[in-house]
């Protein structure tokens, strides 16, 4: 009876001890339980991203060109004969006057040409002259006989006149007749003669004033080329004279920007601090042998104010304005795999792949549509979709 006693009694002991065990392996049980869920959670952390915010303005969609300032018209002036220079009457740097001499050739040699073509034309009209005189009376000759002629002709006819005298009447008036269609034959050619020494004697009147040559317009002499004694010739620059009245900017345009380019695009460029708004004035048609197009701009007088001749600067040639459009980086756009240009737009700390048409870009800066003014975008998509996609948490560094 006693040894069940106590085996019940180690029974219920060893009860005790179970339910002790088991209520302490509760309660640390609870107790890790509590600081699980007050130690932080892991999830991934917000990838830092350069955030812009865009913006409604204006976009001038352009290129640049290195232009070089130029006179209005330069003109190397050479000779139309070859003689020798007799006097060059300006020096470089002289201001000259549309049509003043600027160089003397010798003409002596044409002087005495004129002279001998005078004389010769002064001995044809003399010949003409008295051929003329000739032709008058041979004229009376030839009335005279043919009235004799008409006359034996009928006596002749009546017997009262051997017919052998009637015929040679006849052969002394066509001895007139030839000798006065000789005449008259003469006095042509002695005319043509006459007009022919006058054309050539035109001729050298207009070789002189060769031996002058006068300046195209008024300008300044900028190159003095030759000296007295030299020998001018066709082709030989002798004198270089600049049209300063304006100035022009002068740069090409390269193939790829022709359809978009043509005269009357506003243009700007930097005179110091100051920058000054024009429009282009001309566009050669033919491209030169680098596929380039020569484009000229024509300045008043005070665009061209304070600008040396010979000065390179930038000109800002605008194709197309887009105004009031919504702003953002060029570096924000991405292009997907088809075709379609996206921005990430942040919402709330996540990114949203937002696709947009591109209206125009310059400056770093493109014209958007599908974006609104004020929201926050990716400023800089390095690697688009590679590094960035659609939902992606993100915090936002201005």
């Amino acid at each position: 009876m006693k040894r069940v006693l106590r085996i019940l009694l180690r029974i219920a002991l060893l009860a005790l001890v179970l339910v002790g065990l088991i209520a302490a392996g509760r309660a640390l049980l609870a107790r890790k339980r509590a600081a699980l869920a007050r130690s932080p959670k892991f999830e991934l952390a917000a990838a830092p991203i350069d955030a812009v915010e865009a913006y409604t303005g204006d976009l001038e969609e352009g290129h640049d060109y290195l232009a070089v300032t130029e006179p209005f018209r330069t003109a190397a002036i050479s000779a139309r004969i070859i003689a020798a220079i007799e006097q060059v009457q300006v020096r470089e740097g002289d201001v000259v006057k549309e049509g003043d001499v600027l160089v003397s050739l010798d003409d002596r040699q044409f002087q005495d040409s004129l002279a001998t073509v005078a004389a010769q034309i002064a001995q044809a009209e003399a010949e003409l002259a008295a051929n003329q005189a000739s032709v008058v009376s041979l004229r009376e000759s030839v009335a005279y006989w043919e009235h004799e002629l008409s006359r034996d002709r009928m006596l002749a006819a009546d017997g009262a006149m051997a017919p052998a005298q009637a015929e040679a009447t006849a052969e002394k008036t066509n001895g007139a007749r030839g000798g006065l269609a000789a005449a008259e034959q003469r006095s042509l050619a002695l005319e043509q003669q006459v007009k022919a020494l006058q054309r050539k004697a035109d001729e050298v009147r207009t070789t002189l004033t060769y031996c002058r040559v006068v300046s195209p317009f008024t300008g300044v002499v900028t190159v003095k080329a030759v000296d007295p004694g030299d020998l001018a010739s066709p082709g030989k620059t002798l004198l270089v004279v600049e049209d300063r009245s304006s100035v022009k900017l002068a740069f090409e345009v390269p193939q790829s920007d022709l359809p978009a380019f043509h005269a009357g695009l506003t243009a700007s460029f930097p005179v110091g601090s100051e920058t000054r708004r024009t429009a282009v004035s001309r566009v050669y048609p033919s491209l030169n042998q680098a596929r380039m197009v020569r484009a000229e701009i024509v300045l008043s007088a005070a665009e061209a104010a304070d600008l040396p001749l010979g000065a390179y600067l930038d000109v800002s040639v605008v194709f197309r304005r887009c105004e009031q459009a919504t702003l953002v980086p060029v570096d924000a756009l991405i292009e997907s795999s088809q075709g379609q240009r996206h921005i990430f737009v942040i919402e709330n700390g996540v990114l949203r792949a937002r696709p947009v048409q591109v209206l125009g870009m310059a400056c770093e800066l493109a014209a958007v549509e599908g974006v609104k003014a004020g929201e926050q975008v990716v400023g800089n998509s390095f690697l688009g979709w590679a590094r960035l996609s659609d939902g992606m948490k993100v915090e936002a560094r201005q």
